[in-house]
């Protein structure tokens, strides 16, 4: 994977890809990775979905990755709208979000956008017992964050969570399949690793959308790309079909 350095309205936006992909005429599949990916995170996209598909990866803003001009779910997801229609002009898009990437995923609004993955977008952040001792311990160690913490989860303070909730980003979407986890967010517990950041009436509110197709990966929370990769596999493959077919005239 290649780095590209794009220069969107607000800043600079790197984008990973194979050689030529960027150059070609094939849909694309473009990633949005999450909060602190790994770099590795979503690497092989390219190979799951060629030869019909190219593909690239995006990371989140911070995230090894310059700062934007501003930090905001919204404003992501415009500089994500600025490089589909610079880097990708004319050429049909599936976006695939995870957690937070895919609540910028969801609030993308360009018409090269045919259909969105969202893998685990947390839409009550309130609810995240999993994160918050790590959310508070990053504003306390990592002071170029606190924008993006206070901004996307409401963390304003190394005791202070303020709410922030996200479901009003579904409004206008297009045609989304959203995957879960099917280890419960609640009760907090011990676990070994963390459970979906979705609880039951995210999850109902989710299913009585009408954009929305919602999937449950198996045994397996939220980091599904980790710990659920054929079920991935399997769901984005469908993702890209269902994109297709809705293409055709």
């Amino acid at each position: 994977m290649q780095r590209t350095d794009i220069a969107a309205p607000s800043g600079v936006i790197p984008l990973w890809a194979p050689a030529g992909a960027l150059e070609g005429t094939k849909p694309v599949v473009l990633v949005i990775t999450g909060a602190w990916a790994e770099p590795q995170d979503m690497m092989k996209t390219p190979q799951v979905v060629a030869p019909a598909w190219d593909a690239a990866v995006i990371r989140l803003p911070g995230n090894d990755t310059p700062w934007l001009a501003e930090t905001s779910i919204e404003a992501w997801a415009r500089a994500v709208e600025a490089l589909i229609g610079t880097v990708f002009s004319g050429r049909p898009v599936v976006l695939v979000g995870l957690s937070v990437g895919a609540l910028v995923a969801v609030a993308v609004r360009s018409p090269q956008v045919r259909r969105i993955l969202a893998l685990e977008p947390p839409l009550v952040m309130s609810k995240l017992w999993p994160l918050l001792d790590r959310l508070k311990t990053r504003w306390r160690d990592a002071p170029d964050d606190r924008p993006f913490l206070a901004a996307v989860f409401g963390v304003t303070g190394a005791g202070v969570a303020e709410e922030r909730t996200w479901f009003h980003l579904f409004e206008g979407a297009p045609p989304t399949d959203v995957v879960v986890g099917d280890v419960p967010l609640t009760p907090p517990r011990p676990l070994p690793r963390s459970p979906s950041f979705l609880d039951a009436p995210e999850r109902a509110w989710l299913r009585a959308q009408p954009n929305v197709r919602l999937l449950i990966a198996p045994e397996t929370g939220h980091n599904i790309h980790v710990f659920a990769p054929l079920f991935l596999r399997e769901a984005l493959l469908t993702t890209l079909d269902k994109a297709l077919d809705e293409s055709r005239p």
